[in-house]
C-alpha cells in the first residue's frame, strides 16, 4: 500500500473515532439533563422545607373581652401583657399580666381585676408543621379585685388554649381563650345573701415581637 493510502486510512479512522466520542458525550449530556429535577429544587441531601427558627423570647400585648361565670359582673374589656421564654420547640414558660373592667351585675359600679400568673405552655405542633401553631397553657397566680364587693387576694389557676403564627422572624400574631378558676375568693356585694365567685373566662387577640 502506498504512503498516501496509508495516511488517508489513518485520517479516516481518527475522524470516525472522534465522531463516535462526540456522539457519546452528547447522549450522556441529554441523559443528565433529563434526570435533573425541574426548577429550583435543592439537591437530594437538603430538606425541601426549611425549619423556622424558634424565637428565644417573645413580648406580646393583647386586647379582648372578659366575663364572669358566676354572674359577678357583666362582660367587659380586658387587656394582657405577656413574656414568653422558649425552652424547646414544644415547651415554653409564660409570664402574664391581665387586667379588666366590668360592671357589677347588682349595682352600677365597676369591678377592676388585676392578675399576675406564670404558666407552662405546650405547643401541640411545631411552628412550621401547619399554617398556625396550636398550644395549651396551664398556670398559677394571683388575682385581686377593686371596687364594690371586691376581694384583695385570690388564687387563680388559668387554663388556656390558643393558636398563633410567626408572620415574620420577629412578628407574632395569635388568639387565645382562657378559663380562670379562682380560689379563696368572695365578690359578694355587701348585704347579699349568697357568695359570688371570681371564676372568669377571657377571649384575647394578641401580637408582639419575637427575638
Amino acid at each position: 500500500m502506498s504512503t498516501r493510502r496509508r495516511a488517508a486510512a489513518t485520517m479516516a479512522a481518527a475522524a470516525t473515532m472522534a465522531l463516535a466520542g462526540a456522539a457519546g458525550a452528547q447522549d450522556a449530556g441529554r441523559a443528565e439533563q433529563r434526570d435533573r429535577p425541574a426548577g429550583n429544587v435543592p439537591p437530594a441531601d437538603r430538606p425541601l422545607i426549611r425549619r423556622i427558627p424558634e424565637p428565644a423570647v417573645a413580648v406580646e400585648g393583647g386586647f379582648g373581652m372578659l366575663g364572669y361565670v358566676g354572674g359577678a359582673a357583666g362582660v367587659g374589656p380586658t387587656w394582657n401583657v405577656r413574656v414568653t421564654g422558649t425552652m424547646s420547640p414544644r415547651v415554653a414558660i409564660e409570664g402574664n399580666y391581665i387586667g379588666s373592667v366590668n360592671e357589677r351585675a347588682t349595682v352600677a359600679r365597676s369591678l377592676v381585676m388585676t392578675s399576675f400568673d406564670a404558666g407552662v405552655r405546650y405547643n401541640v405542633l411545631r411552628a412550621d408543621d401547619a399554617i398556625v401553631q396550636p398550644f395549651v397553657v396551664a398556670g398559677v397566680g394571683y388575682t385581686g379585685w377593686a371596687g364594690e364587693g371586691g376581694d384583695a387576694f385570690a388564687l387563680a389557676v388559668p387554663l388556656t388554649v390558643g393558636v398563633e403564627r410567626l408572620v415574620t422572624r420577629n412578628v407574632k400574631l395569635g388568639a387565645r381563650m382562657s378559663f380562670r378558676p379562682a380560689f379563696f375568693d368572695d365578690l359578694a356585694v355587701r348585704g347579699a345573701a349568697n357568695q359570688t365567685g371570681g371564676d372568669s373566662w377571657a377571649l384575647l387577640a394578641h401580637g408582639g415581637g419575637a427575638f
